[in-house]
């Protein structure tokens, strides 16, 4: 059976301590996460074993740094790794990891650049699950090392293992630089440059709200939401320059007798007085489809539902003004990943440039649009009017406390930034959840410069993808961040300043998760805004 070969995201690693030796604690990561195993079912073991994971590219090699202080004299194993995903066909996709340049203080790392070889692979490493592949065939031929002439390479089932002496009170920090491989049929994208119309579309624009929970409902208005002119006036007033609106388009396209397709009469006349107002008072709007759920579980099915949806949308607003512009689709997921979602966008956009060639069309990476999928998302070679969306609701447990629809109502009382003044007890419901005890335990330990929730968790992602967008040429938007009115009113209001000055610092218009609603920057019941100040000021 031929491998699957998927182009890896993340690099892991584990540390390792025997039995009869106390757990480490307090370990800090520089980027990603460090939790006690979750496989593992005994308590005991899942505490001894520290699984990281820390994003990763195919074109750059990324460095993580982990630090931890042994309780007492022992032994640490560090296992370098590879990322799980599902089985396909039986067999474990194949996502290759490079690794370079290790170093250690606070103890003896042998070989971390592994320029010794022994046999063939890295000497002074184990590999004790599979035979070391070979130097001159792939994953290994053509690979570049950060240092020196030689790189190692491991995957979820032929990890690299050392055995690392350390003493009680002796801080350790390692040093790793991993590189993602990428699969023999990759295709390089093309680099565009930084001065594409996509580019000047997006300079026109630097502050939005997303007007949500109205049209992306089963039918508009059924979750209590509705809009006016009102609202757009308000939001123009309070000094935003754009709009993103979010539509169940699958709900309102109806079949005609010609085979083709139109937009449900009802949904436009509520739909486009709204959108109209919004362009006359100066406001860019991304038209956005979102909540098809039919596409993210089963992409083959519906892909032509959609191309053909896209295709009746664009013909409708082929005359409307420049300052529309397509959003293909809210936060692909599940089957919907990146690879899956390329081949549709390709057909999506060349059916929209049938009809607008010159519209500006944005595409958002899956698994929610985040950015550790940027480096896999394909778009036209040739197509510079097309731009990309990300969205960031990190700390998500600061973000969504409180939050039903993930698993988070009874999280409450997080605040931003840590670490809290006093230490934060989860609530026995949750206990049970290991990245939550993981999150709580680093949150209520490490100072605000290390928190995973604080500021330093937005700037890596946010530089992350303004790097992924000077390298490839594809300017990014942020087209979705917010925290739930959970949280309290002081701790959002400086997460929002936070991604504000952080979007504004590195050119990243962004687009605030929602006007009046659970997230919502306006008050209705007061008419007023509430937090002017974080966003505006």
């Amino acid at each position: 059976m031929a491998d699957s070969i998927r182009l890896p995201s993340d690099a892991r690693l584990w540390l390792k301590v025997p039995a009869g030796q106390a757990p480490l604690r307090e370990i800090g990561v520089s980027a990603g996460t460090a939790t006690p195993a979750p496989w593992e079912k005994d308590p005991a073991v899942r505490e001894r074993h520290t699984d990281i994971l820390f994003p990763i590219r195919w074109w750059s090699w990324s460095e993580m740094t982990v630090r931890f202080t042994p309780a007492q004299d022992g032994t640490v194993e560090l296992s370098l790794n590879g990322p799980w995903a599902a089985p396909e066909n039986g067999a474990m996709p194949r996502e290759e990891i490079l690794w370079d340049n290790l170093s250690a203080e606070g103890t003896e790392l042998r070989n971390g650049g592994f320029e010794t070889r022994d046999g063939g692979r890295p000497a002074e490493w184990g590999s004790p699950w599979g035979s070391y592949p070979a130097a001159d065939a792939w994953p290994l031929a053509d690979s570049e090392a950060l240092v020196g002439r030689h790189v190692a390479v491991t995957r979820c089932e032929r990890p690299l293992v050392q055995t690392l002496n350390v003493k009680a009170g002796r801080t350790v920090v390692l040093r790793v630089h991993a590189k993602a491989v990428a699969p023999p049929d990759f295709v390089v994208p093309k680099r565009l440059g930084q001065d594409t119309p996509a580019h000047r579309a997006m300079a026109a624009i630097k502050r939005g709200v997303n007007l949500g929970n109205g049209w992306e409902a089963p039918s508009p208005g059924s979750w209590g939401v509705r809009f006016t002119n009102e609202d757009i006036d308000h939001i123009a007033a309070e000094g935003f320059d754009h709009i993103r609106v979010p539509v169940a388009w699958h709900f309102h396209l109806k079949p005609t007798d010609d085979g083709r397709m139109r937009i449900d009469p009802a949904l436009l006349a509520g739909l486009e007085p709204l959108l109209r107002h919004a362009l006359e008072r100066k406001l860019h709007v991304f038209l956005d489809w979102h909540h098809f759920h039919d596409l993210t579980t089963d992409p083959a099915a519906h892909r032509a539902r959609f191309v053909s949806g896209w295709e009746t949308i664009a013909r409708h607003f082929q005359s409307w003004p420049p300052g529309l512009f397509f959003e293909l689709l809210n936060e692909p997921c599940d089957a919907l990943t990146t690879q899956a979602a390329n081949p549709i966008y390709q057909e999506t956009i060349a059916a929209i440039r049938k009809t607008n060639p010159t519209r500006i069309v944005v595409a958002s990476p899956g698994h929610w649009g985040i950015v550790g999928e940027l480096d896999k998302l394909r778009l036209p070679d040739s197509d510079d009017r097309v731009a990309v969306t990300i969205h960031c609701y990190e700390p998500f447990q600061f973000t969504h406390q409180g939050a039903g629809w993930v698993g988070l109502r009874d999280l409450r009382g997080i605040t931003y930034p840590g670490p809290p003044s006093t230490p934060f007890r989860l609530p026995d419901s949750l206990r049970e959840n290991q990245g939550l005890r993981s999150f709580v335990e680093r949150y209520n330990t490490l100072p605000q410069d290390a928190n995973p929730c604080s500021i330093h968790t937005i700037r890596r992602l946010l530089d992350s993808a303004r790097e992924w967008s000077l390298h490839f040429g594809r300017p990014v938007h942020l087209g979705e961040f917010g925290a739930h009115g959970t949280g309290d009113a002081a701790s959002r209001s400086r997460y929002l300043r936070d991604v504000r000055d952080l979007c504004e610092e590195r050119g990243i218009p962004w687009t605030l998760w929602e006007w009046k609603s659970g997230f919502g920057y306006w008050d209705p019941r007061e008419n007023r805004p509430r937090f002017r100040a974080s966003l505006f000021e």
